[in-house]
């Protein structure tokens, strides 16, 4: 994972992050980074991922704005630790 993402990881600072960069991390997390989201979320938060990303079917659009919030955190959750 590129530094940049994790400079910017800090929690404050997490929900300046652009909704793309949060789609990007969020996609590199369902395909490469599994062990982070078993290993730093917790089940609940496992269980809204796969949904949220689910429910999105590939497509930020899909997803409210109360689902991209959530997702940020879940994401920025997930990549801290």
């Amino acid at each position: 994972m590129p530094t940049w993402i994790a400079r910017r990881a800090v929690p404050w600072v997490w929900r300046k992050v652009p909704w793309k960069t949060v789609w990007a991390i969020t996609l590199w997390l369902a395909q490469k980074g599994r062990d982070r989201v078993q290993d730093n979320l917790t089940a609940g938060e496992q269980s809204d991922f796969w949904a949220l990303l689910k429910k999105s079917r590939g497509r930020p659009g899909n997803l409210t704005a109360r689902d991209r919030t959530r997702m940020k955190e879940i994401v920025g959750k997930a990549i801290r630790g």
